[in-house]
């Protein structure tokens, strides 16, 4: 499909229109009492550059269309399908209408009251992205590789754009529509002695904002950087975090936001105290502030959610101050909360202007003895509910600092942290921008949600072992 229309200069997936035209042909053709439909279309198109050579170059799309039926208060039914011509969604729905008339459960009608909903503009669909979605991944190579090529050093690289239409309908009238894009560009280059590792990327909505030629320079620079790592001994030290490294940790918390991990004993935004969640309540520093907004210039997303429940922009941390918590909606209105919302999957991380920014340059010259790290991977949550407890190693540029520059190269590091520890030690931080993650699907998936977060200095950070991994 999308090899005809990108030529043409059109999206390589069909229309939040068509989309929604597909979801209510499904309503039409159900007699169940309930039947909701969402449909996605997602294309992708990413090139993989390994020790020097193009290794994958691929364009592909997939559609999916999910439909849940149910009679009175009988058990739903679901069923999943790609065949989206009348026919085949006329033998579905006759399928699942049938599985459904056969549940157990109280045949009576249900009727649900659904409250208003109200939703926000769809504005992280960016049309530069589009019209490069055909062939700026693999034409950018180049450039991101060149730099470490050119100084003989071996190179890995990634390029990717996403584009997707999404729509949900149901039969109480609701029908919803979206369109997202996203584009991605990382590259880690290896020292000549192949001991140390240097890593750079960036990420945005919009692919004419993507600068292929920092992202290349940077990484060879920490490359040069990182050669000759030596081993340092493991313990609790000051640590320069840059974004990459922050986004990974901060990535993983947005759960713990929502009412069943609040109200969890042994969580840290419950208070074991009251028995109660701590909203209103100092949990990091005050300098700091964690929100989520479906608007957000560079961290926006889908003002809805898989049900088609409006996403609103939500104020989860205020100046340290803990302010809201993640209701789903059919929790919300019974429990009289309002507005609802799901917990972030997207999240920026700003701080206060009272507070003071460093550079990452700035912090290290005012930092006497303590470790950069530019990067972590292989992140893991660990069995603590709520506690934001996870492990993980540095990656991609590990460095001593004395005195105020760095001095050494070091081997990688295992390290037990939690954002929230983290970031009640902030010693200094620096400008909020969205963070790269690079492409690991075996890790949730690709492209993972917009992290906006600012590059830290905290103390007491936990670094347990050394890790040999390059």
């Amino acid at each position: 499909m999308h090899d005809t229309v990108t030529r043409l200069g059109l999206s390589p997936v069909l229309s939040p229109d068509d989309l929604r035209a597909i979801a209510l042909q499904v309503l039409e053709l159900s007699a169940a009492d309930t039947c909701q439909a969402r449909v996605q279309h997602v294309a992708t198109g990413t090139a993989r550059v390994a020790q020097g050579r193009v290794r994958f170059n691929d364009v592909g799309d997939r559609i999916d269309l999910e439909i849940v039926t149910r009679f009175g208060q009988r058990n739903s039914v679901t069923l999943t399908v790609n065949q989206l011509d009348r026919a085949s969604l006329r033998q579905a729905v006759a399928y699942l209408d049938r599985l459904a008339r056969e549940q157990h459960g109280d045949p009576i009608s249900l009727v649900t009251p659904i409250p208003p909903r109200t939703y926000g503009p769809n504005t992280s669909w960016k049309a530069s992205t589009v019209s490069a979605f055909a062939k700026a991944r693999h034409e950018v190579l180049p450039t991101l590789v060149n730099p470490l090529l050119n100084a003989k050093r071996t190179v890995a690289a990634f390029a990717g754009v996403f584009v997707r239409s999404k729509a949900y309908a149901e039969k109480t009238g609701l029908v919803v529509a979206g369109q997202d894009t996203d584009t991605e560009l990382t590259v880690t280059g290896w020292s000549a002695d192949g001991k140390g590792s240097g890593w750079a990327g960036q990420a945005e909505r919009d692919w004419t904002r993507l600068n292929p030629e920092f992202v290349g320079s940077e990484a060879l620079r920490i490359t040069e950087l990182a050669a000759n790592p030596v081993a340092l001994e493991p313990g609790r030290r000051t640590a320069i975090l840059d974004r990459a490294a922050v986004a990974q940790l901060v990535y993983t918390i947005g759960g713990e936001f929502g009412i069943g991990l609040c109200s969890s004993p042994g969580g840290v935004l419950y208070n074991k105290t009251t028995g109660q969640p701590k909203l209103g309540e100092k949990v990091i520093d005050e300098r700091l502030t964690i929100t989520s907004d479906p608007n957000d210039p560079d961290g926006g997303y889908l003002p809805f959610n898989d049900q088609g429940y409006p996403l609103i922009a939500m104020p989860w941390i205020e100046r340290g101050i803990f302010t809201h918590i993640a209701w789903p909606t059919y929790a919300a209105a019974p429990a009289g909360i309002a507005p609802a919302n799901d917990p972030p999957e997207s999240m920026r991380v700003s701080t206060s202007s009272s507070g003071g920014q460093m550079t990452v340059d700035e912090m290290i010259a005012n930092c006497q003895e303590g470790v950069y790290v530019n990067r972590v991977a292989q992140i893991s949550m660990l069995p603590a509910p709520g506690t934001g407890l996870l492990t993980g190693v540095t990656s991609g540029g590990c460095f001593l600092i004395k005195d105020g520059k760095i001095t050494k190269s070091i081997k990688n590091l295992r390290f037990t942290a939690s954002p929230w520890y983290m970031f009640n030690r902030v010693l200094a931080m620096g400008e909020t921008k969205r963070a790269a993650f690079g492409y690991a699907p075996w890790h949730g998936g690709w492209p993972i949600a917009p992290t906006l977060v600012p590059p830290v200095m905290v103390s007491d950070f936990n670094f347990t072992a050394m890790a040999d991994a390059v």
